[in-house]
């Protein structure tokens, strides 16, 4: 015999409470009390209860699922973003779909579409480096589709969105250049297509403004493709036609470790001769040897607070459906050796 499926009702009628409380309950929201909804959901684990997917589909004419667009997924501060999405989107009951671009334009139109097919409730999105195009993203507005832009600041483009503190993390990292005793600092970059990029050139210059020292438009570079052999092949060009620069910062861990190769290759001492910095904490960057000194960013946090701000204009779109916040979330200077000559100094927002 089939048994039977545990239902809300049953857990209200066995705790004399409404099986919108239950519902409540078990999506952990504050409305309902810390005690309670422990309760509850002991009981709807001794009970075996299971959300009945098709019937709350039926209800509300939703999926319960959340699609995910993001260029890559193979390194540390992507994949600590994911985790956060998954841990948050589980809190609510909802699932998740990932699809990942390789930072092709093409992949990432039609995973847009694709999600926009009815898939999903609604799209969290991290856009290409190489996106320049952005009528995809305003269809998603056209059709009311609710979509969080996270990661990559777009600001051609009115949406909520979270982002970490750009500026000032790229400031802080070549100031902590400076304070280490290193005068001509180089940069790296990518194509500038993001605001993200552009914000992180901006607090490079604006560290060298605040110290006296002057830029020099020769000592940053731009590529295309970010990679670790593009950076090596980009900073042996540099130090070879400017042997005065004695430090760089990389916009990002790849590009800041491609650095460090092309400066071992010239016989540069690290840190001594020659200082680096990165961006992101990727996973790599504590292991390299030396060390590489590195802003990090709040992945988990920002794929969790991501989610919620997707979930509340999928749930309340009369109330957050015309809201666009952006949630910039602040970053911390890690001192590694690549960078450290005389004193640690420890930068944070």
């Amino acid at each position: 015999m089939k048994k039977k499926r545990t239902r809300l009702k049953d857990i209200a009628e066995k705790l004399g409470v409404t099986p919108a409380t239950v519902s409540r309950a078990l999506r952990n929201r504050i409305e309902i009390g810390a005690e309670t909804r422990e309760k509850i959901q002991a009981l709807a684990r001794e009970m075996h209860y299971h959300p009945n997917l098709n019937a709350s589909h039926l209800r509300t004419q939703r999926n319960f699922t959340i699609g995910v667009v993001v260029p890559r997924i193979v390194h540390e501060y992507m994949a600590s973003i994911l985790r956060g999405i998954l841990e948050e989107a589980h809190v609510h009951n909802y699932q998740v779909i990932i699809s990942v671009t390789d930072h092709l334009y093409e992949r990432e139109v039609m995973a847009i579409e694709t999600f926009s097919a009815g898939f999903v409730d609604g799209i969290l999105l991290c856009v290409s480096n190489h996106t320049r195009d952005f009528s995809h993203v305003e269809q998603l507005k056209s059709e009311g589709i609710p979509f969080v832009l996270f990661d990559k600041d777009i600001s051609k483009v009115e949406a909520p969105r979270v982002i970490v503190d750009d500026y000032k993390g790229a400031m802080m990292a070549v100031e902590h250049l400076i304070e280490q005793g290193f005068v001509h600092i180089a940069h790296i970059q990518d194509n500038l297509v993001n605001h993200s990029s552009q914000k992180r050139m901006k607090g490079y210059y604006s560290a060298l403004k605040k110290h006296g020292i002057p830029k020099n438009p020769d000592f940053v570079v731009q590529l295309d493709h970010i990679s670790i052999a593009q950076s090596k092949e980009a900073t042996l060009a540099l130090l070879r036609a400017y042997p005065s620069i004695d430090a760089l910062f990389g916009i990002t861990d790849e590009i800041a470790i491609g650095a460090m190769q092309a400066a071992s290759e010239l016989g540069r001492s690290i840190p001594r001769e020659f200082g680096v910095v990165g961006f992101s904490n990727w996973q790599i960057s504590s292991v390299v040897s030396p060390s590489l000194t590195t802003v990090a960013q709040p992945g988990s946090e920002m794929g969790k607070t991501a989610t919620r701000l997707l979930i509340q204009r999928i749930e309340h779109p009369d109330t957050y459906g015309d809201r666009f916040p952006t949630k910039i979330l602040k970053t911390k200077l890690l001192v590694r050796e690549s960078s450290f000559r005389e004193k640690v100094v420890i930068c944070q927002e």
